[in-house]
């Protein structure tokens, strides 16, 4: 007994807040203030859960008497196999969330956790990202903010945090932040299926009795890759100003529709081959020559002189 019951109501009265204060004294542990931490834990498909060492069952997994502090979170599959670990930093007073996607592969899986931490000021509030990968682009309601890790103020209530990277797949945290609490989400994203680029058939020749040439596709100016048939003109009947092809190491020249080496290609011109040319205000490095009858496109001036 941490103290004596008295028979006599008046000596009880008179005695009872320095017996109180002997209770506080004499380490009961019976202190009504003391907080615990909760966590909640969901996967899919389900997993069994292990909580620093212990197990302690299988997901859908909730506890709200867990003691204060960090904590190490193990899920395996229950189906699979495939486990997942990660760590968490339990705050009296708060409810910590941790979610796992297992797909295919590892780094086919995704996952998320939710905890808090105190701040100063108890009107603040604010939230910390860390992603893998990081240098995530970050949009909070629908608002850029930057890339991971990032660290912001915000507003109390709940919000909608996305995240993108190139190679990853999409994802969509929702999450509420409190006043005098700061929101770390720490994210692992997935890899996305890269679909492979389908390689041609080769085309085998085989024997027929009889053969029907299959009418050839008019190409289109991107298909044009055949060069023209070598130009008759010469210098005594083109007039000057024209331009004249040079020596290439591929042994022709691309034609573009723009003066720029982004430009479609219209055709490839030989070299020797000589075509009239349009003066140009805009650049000095390519040349506009009509290529053929009617139309016009660019060469570059690196493999190709104006006669004047």
């Amino acid at each position: 007994m941490c103290y004596t019951i008295l028979t006599m109501r008046s000596r009880i009265l008179r005695t009872l807040p320095i017996l109180l204060f002997s209770l506080l004294l004499a380490g009961c542990q019976l202190n009504p203030f003391a907080k615990k931490s909760g966590i909640q834990i969901t996967s899919h498909p389900d997993a069994n859960v292990v909580i620093n060492g212990k197990s302690v069952g299988k997901t859908p997994f909730y506890d709200e008497s867990l003691v204060p502090g960090m904590a190490t979170i193990q899920l395996t599959a229950i189906d699979s196999g495939q486990s997942w670990e990660g760590k968490v930093n339990l705050v009296a007073g708060t409810l910590t969330t941790v979610h796992r996607e297992f797909g295919a592969t590892p780094d086919k899986s995704h996952s998320y956790t939710l905890s808090f931490e105190k701040l100063a000021n108890s009107k603040d509030s604010s939230v910390s990202i860390i992603s893998l990968p990081p240098n995530a682009t970050v949009s909070i309601d629908g608002k850029p903010a930057g890339f991971t890790p990032a660290t912001a103020d915000i507003s109390t209530g709940p919000h909608v945090f996305s995240f993108t990277a190139p190679g990853y797949q999409d994802k969509i945290v929702n999450a509420a932040v409190q006043a005098g609490y700061r929101l770390a989400l720490n994210l692992t994203l997935a890899t996305m299926d890269i679909v492979p680029t389908p390689t041609p058939t080769p085309l085998v020749a085989t024997p027929s009795g009889s053969l029907t040439p299959s009418p050839k596709a008019k190409p289109t100016i991107a298909q044009t890759v055949t060069p023209l048939p070598k130009q008759a003109s010469s210098s005594a009947v083109l007039a000057t100003p024209y331009v004249e092809i040079l020596t290439t190491p591929t042994g022709w020249l691309k034609v573009r529709d723009a003066a720029s080496v982004s430009g479609i290609e219209l055709a490839k011109v030989n070299p020797g081959d000589k075509f009239a040319y349009k003066a140009l205000d805009s650049t000095a490095s390519w040349y506009s020559i009509e290529y053929v009858k009617g139309s016009w496109g660019f060469v570059s001036s690196q493999y190709a002189k104006l006669v004047k």
